[in-house]
């Protein structure tokens, strides 16, 4: 694996790096080219300017181009042409009247539209390759033309020195790059390696949880009946024991329930429906559906909120976060007290819901951080003496962070624990999700 992605870490940024080497390469050599280009150019509109004056401020006589070109580099090629195209003066070629029109010239027909033209061809005339640059003035062009020789094209060639440094840099990348691939890849692999183990001992941990609360239902139900078949019992004993094993399949539903609830909600959260939940209403069907245990145990249930507390979610997972908490209450926090349920805060996309109970608490604030693990007792006997899964906490908080809120507890001042956590609002996270899932 560490190979593997070395080679390929390497491969990724090399092909980067290759490529900015490429553009900044090609850059720097057409920008170095254009500004030769333009060194040059300059050169021969300086020469066309000279010319110009003389010509402009003497006869055009051939003793005047004599002395113009005594002034020009011997390699120059002088030529004027008028309005039309009409070639006036060469110094190459001898009998000018004998030269085609130069009006369709690529270098004049850009002089007569931009006041400046070049061009790089090989002349009809004397089938020299020039560098033409022709430039308008009054009443006709000056065209100065450089042979296009091995001078000419050494002064406009790139200088190689940028390129040897930039072919080093990039030899010089490529060794750091694979170096540090190498040290990512050892540190990438010492990182799955124990994220591997990590997620190995949370297995073995979860299968032995797991493990061990299905042993206890399933170890009851089949003491109870073995008592049953292999005992002569009473009418009134035999049903005590059938009751037992009942009970204990019971138990047993409710916690593969409650493992099939948590697995979906983090492997298929799209499978829940997004609705429209009205807080009130929900929690007056939570104290119907548990009026008995709750008069039993003369627990007081109050929310403190109004009826347009409307949040966006999934009914039954918010359903399960206060049923949740409820039952964590009436197993836990004992008799002969007040629950208080309130909203007791909002901003744009959550309402803040505050749970609290004035009953036992828990004295030790370390187990508080570990309340919503799967499985976590206080001590070893608390969820089996009482009932229920062992999940319903961790089923509030996957609940919780389905919908993208928070949860935290805490022990409440007037005893107790306390619940704090956030539900969407209609305008908040799940506003636009479409409504087509499957109920859940």
């Amino acid at each position: 694996m560490s190979t593997n992605y070395r080679r390929k870490l390497l491969l990724y940024f090399a092909a980067i790096f290759f490529i900015f080497t490429i553009g900044v390469v090609l850059l720097e050599q057409s920008r170095e080219r254009e500004y030769k280009t333009e060194a040059l150019e300059e050169k021969l509109d300086a020469y066309a300017d000279v010319a110009h004056r003389m010509l402009e401020h003497n006869d055009e006589s051939p003793q005047t181009f004599a002395r113009l070109m005594k002034l020009l580099p011997d390699n120059i090629r002088l030529t004027q042409i008028d309005d039309n195209g009409a070639v006036l003066y060469d110094n190459v070629i001898d009998n000018v009247s004998r030269m085609e029109n130069h009006a369709r010239r690529p270098e004049i027909i850009a002089a007569s539209k931009h006041h400046k033209g070049k061009n790089i061809r090989i002349s009809s005339s004397n089938n020299t390759e020039y560098l033409y640059y022709a430039k308008r003035f009054d009443r006709c062009y000056i065209r100065v033309a450089l042979p296009y020789d091995i001078q000419v094209r050494r002064f406009l060639k790139t200088d190689r020195l940028f390129l040897y440094y930039i072919a080093a840099l990039f030899t010089i990348m490529l060794f750091f790059i694979n170096y540090a691939a190498g040290k990512s890849g050892k540190s990438m692999s010492r990182e799955i390696a124990l994220e591997q183990e990590k997620n190995r001992l949370l297995k073995q941990e979860m299968t032995g949880n797991i493990t061990h609360e299905l042993r206890t239902p399933v170890t009851g139900i089949r003491g109870c009946l073995e008592t049953v078949l292999e005992h002569r019992l009473s009418p009134e004993k035999k049903r005590h024991f059938i009751r037992q094993a009942y009970n204990q399949t019971v138990v047993l539903s409710e916690l593969i329930q409650d493992m099939s609830l948590i697995t979906k909600i983090e492997d298929a959260p799209q499978s829940f429906r997004i609705e429209q939940v009205n807080i009130m209403e929900l929690l007056k069907e939570l104290k119907n559906d548990l009026a008995i245990p709750l008069r039993e145990k003369n627990i007081d249930l109050r929310e403190n909120m109004t009826d347009d507390v409307i949040v966006q979610g999934n009914r039954n997972l918010i359903y399960s976060i206060f049923r949740n908490l409820t039952e964590n209450v009436i197993r836990h926090a004992g008799s002969n007290i007040t629950v208080k349920i309130a909203k007791y805060r909002e901003s744009k996309n959550f309402y803040w819901f505050s749970y609290a109970d004035n009953g036992a608490g828990i004295p030790d604030i370390r187990h508080l951080s570990r309340l919503f693990e799967r499985f976590y007792r206080i001590n070893e006997g608390r969820t089996r003496d009482t009932g229920g899964s062992g999940l319903g906490l961790s089923i509030v908080k996957n609940a919780v962070v389905f919908h993208k809120g928070t949860i935290a507890v805490r022990n409440h001042r007037d005893g107790g624990l306390e619940f704090l956590f956030q539900l969407p609002k209609v305008s908040g996270v799940f506003a636009a999700k479409p409504q087509g899932e499957v109920e859940s």
